[in-house]
């Protein structure tokens, strides 16, 4: 059974999706030597057919306090869930499967939402520095315009709602270093947690020393995560929350 989950931000998966487009297209470039035609160059870069049932890309299938999510936004996150559980070697057209996988793209996209309601309502605003690095990083990926626009196209988007995306990630990440509490990383959490990974290691662990920071960095992003959790389940008692599908 696959296990749950979290994802911080949902925008985070939409542009996994576009560099999985880019990467395929490197790929192909490196292996390659002989030009290809645009035909098959589409043919070769069209999307896997998923195995979940997804909603139309205009179908409103969540209404947070009026704000409406689309289907294409449900389904980049439902197939970057749906990758992660087919890497784990799980079948995601069993029932108990495609349901979790329904149920955490819900999750993350109300938790999302929720978020950036009362980010808005705080003033929060997008730091159009990062935004516009952010957006020359993305484009970077591909080799052309022509590719990049292809690949959101596929997705159902466009570069216009990349930057949308961006900023909404940028005011994410404002939002949870200043609204967001989490507990702080002891230092017996992390000899417990290397302890753990050295019994379960099948080669010789590095030194607690070498690891010490890495360890001490994922607890403090988990501790994050957990206390973003919290702060969603609190913001969602008072919201107007409507699934459609």
């Amino acid at each position: 059974m696959m296990k749950k989950m979290k994802f911080a931000f949902a925008p985070i998966l939409l542009l996994l999706t576009l560099g999985a487009c880019s990467d395929q297209e490197e790929t192909k470039s490196e292996e390659n030597t002989a030009p290809e035609t645009t035909e098959e160059t589409a043919g070769e870069n069209t999307p896997t057919e998923s195995a979940l049932e997804l909603p139309e890309q205009k179908d409103v299938v969540v209404v947070v306090n009026e704000e409406e999510i689309l289907g294409k936004v449900y389904n980049s996150v439902a197939r970057q869930l749906e990758s992660s559980l087919t890497a784990q070697g799980q079948d995601v057209s069993e029932d108990e499967n495609a349901a979790l996988v329904k149920e955490q793209a819900l999750s993350v996209l109300i938790g999302n939402k929720v978020i950036l309601q009362d980010a808005a309502k705080k003033g929060y605003q997008a730091d159009e520095k990062i935004v516009e690095e952010r957006l020359e990083e993305l484009k970077s990926q591909f080799e052309s315009t022509e590719v990049m626009d292809k690949a959101l196209k596929e997705t159902g988007f466009t570069l216009a709602d990349m930057e949308v995306q961006l900023r909404e990630q940028s005011i994410y990440e404002q939002y949870v270093a200043e609204e967001v509490t989490a507990g702080e990383v002891t230092d017996e959490e992390v000899k417990t947690a290397y302890d753990g990974f050295a019994e379960t290691s099948e080669e010789e662990a590095p030194a607690f020393e070498e690891m010490e920071p890495t360890i001490r960095t994922s607890l403090e992003e988990q501790k994050t995560q957990e206390a973003v959790v919290v702060q969603i389940e609190e913001l969602k008692k008072t919201a107007e929350i409507e699934v459609n599908i």
